[in-house]
């Protein structure tokens, strides 16, 4: 056999392994669903309530070597992919403060008339949240799990050889999160959630005496998709605690005669000619050891009908009732 037939022939088997290699590949992501689609699956089908409850979403907690990867700042990263997703389900009024303070900053810069202040944010308007979400990192590890193996081989009496490879690693997410009430700071509901990802490739080279030809193929990285997979079921914690276990109401932002206007909007969930009850608080418990709000008495003193939702607020026309006030409560 010639020199240049055998080239020919390592080179051929060479091709047939690397397409086997793809199609073993192709073959086990068919048959093995990866559990961050089932999750993308039961975020899609999730039905939102009338009423959406308002959240807000600061820097998760992190220490060490999980406060930081690659120069990547884990806490915000991960806080800013939550506030993502929550967004996308559409169910939820998300207020990511991860950036309050780039707010805060443009408002300064009015108020120090360094802008025009026509244009200028009014400070004292950022919208109040009902529930905080906080998070903490307890388990960040790109690579828990890793290995690889490679085979050679090569043509008696030629400079020839061919190796084939299979490499492959793990990567693991752990998050604590926690539902506090923006009211009193009670944690109200707690998860553990935690997500594994493998990924890996093959790889093939080519070696001629003292020279090697080769390359490697390789998923997405194992890290990104285990973290998605974590805060995916966190989304899904978070929808069922709030979506039945929050009670939602707005307050009265303002009165003129009949008509009454509301801090509720277009995003708020709901829409003209929805019926709702006003109460006024009459009394608030308070922990005296502690100076905790225990409860507060409320008392029913009107129900208004919602007329119309804009961007920015509702207005509602009052059914029955008197001595309505800016800062009642309002709620189905």
């Amino acid at each position: 056999m010639s020199k240049s037939l055998r080239l020919i022939l390592l080179a051929s088997i060479g091709l047939s392994l690397a397409c086997f290699a793809s199609f073993a590949d192709a073959k086990k992501k068919r048959v093995k669903t990866p559990s961050a689609e089932e999750i993308q699956t039961q975020l899609d089908a999730m039905e939102c309530p009338t009423l959406k409850p308002r959240v807000a979403i600061y820097g998760f907690y992190a220490t060490g070597k999980m406060a930081a990867f690659e120069g990547y700042n884990v806490g915000d990263g991960l806080a800013a992919q939550l506030a993502t997703e929550l967004t996308r389900t559409g169910c939820f009024v998300v207020l990511d403060r991860t950036g309050l303070s780039n707010t805060l900053r443009e408002q300064e810069l009015g108020l120090a008339g360094v802008v025009n202040r026509e244009s200028a944010p009014t400070a004292g308007r950022l919208v109040g949240a009902e529930v905080i979400i906080k998070g903490t990192i307890t388990e960040f590890e790109p690579n828990k799990k890793g290995g690889g193996i490679t085979l050679g081989m090569a043509l008696p009496k030629t400079p020839l050889g061919l190796r084939v490879g299979r490499n492959g690693s793990k990567a693991h997410v752990g998050l604590d999160i926690s539902i506090i009430d923006a009211v009193n700071g009670q944690t109200k509901f707690s998860h553990r959630v935690t997500a594994d990802s493998k990924t890996g490739g093959w790889t093939i080279g080519l070696d001629y005496e003292r020279a090697s030809l080769g390359g490697d193929t390789f998923s997405k990285s194992p890290m990104g998709i285990a973290s998605r997979n974590a805060l995916g079921q966190a989304v899904l914690k978070i929808a069922k605690d709030l979506h039945s276990g929050v009670e939602r109401r707005f307050q009265i932002a303002s009165t003129d005669a009949d008509e009454v206007y509301l801090n509720a909007n277009l995003a708020s969930g709901i829409r003209a000619g929805d019926l709702m009850k006003v109460s006024t608080v009459v009394r608030r418990l308070v922990d005296p050891s502690t100076g905790m709000l225990l409860d507060t008495i409320e008392r029913e003193v009107g129900q208004i009908k919602v007329v119309e939702v804009t961007e920015r607020y509702a207005r509602a026309t009052l059914l029955n009732g008197d001595r309505l006030k800016r800062g009642d409560f309002v709620h189905l």
